[in-house]
């Protein structure tokens, strides 16, 4: 049985989503002839890019556990909750209320969840 492909990204070259966008597409998106703009849809949806199984390796996975905490995604919702659907506004701002007081998933969280639930990815987190 051949090895599967090797991807990295390494959580000490970002601090922040934006960096994550960029590291994700140099470790990567890039190899499966994609560049992703952030959206969350489109990330899962480049898991099914390439051939067949493959590893994503995390290094440096704890850094981006404290990155991609509960700030950043209190950030990330009060960006979605001026481009969500008008019906999901309050539901959005409470979310981003309790990420704000440290409740709920992290954006952290929330990224490991999405790449997890891909059959086709083993996740190493280092």
């Amino acid at each position: 049985m051949a090895d599967k492909p090797v991807y990295v990204i390494d959580g000490t070259n970002f601090g922040d989503f934006a960096g994550f966008i960029e590291e994700c597409n140099r470790g990567f998106i890039r190899a499966f002839g994609g560049d992703w703009n952030g959206n969350l849809d489109a990330f899962n949806d480049y898991f099914y890019w390439g051939d067949g199984d493959y590893v994503l390796v995390w290094k440096n996975s704890g850094k981006s556990r404290t990155d991609l905490g509960h700030a950043a995604m209190a950030d990330w919702l009060d960006g979605n909750s001026r481009r969500c659907h008008p019906l999901n506004v309050q539901s959005v701002l409470q979310r981003r209320e309790a990420a704000r007081h440290g409740h709920g998933p992290t954006f952290f969280d929330w990224l490991i969840e999405i790449i997890r639930e891909q059959l086709n990815v083993e996740l190493r987190l280092e």
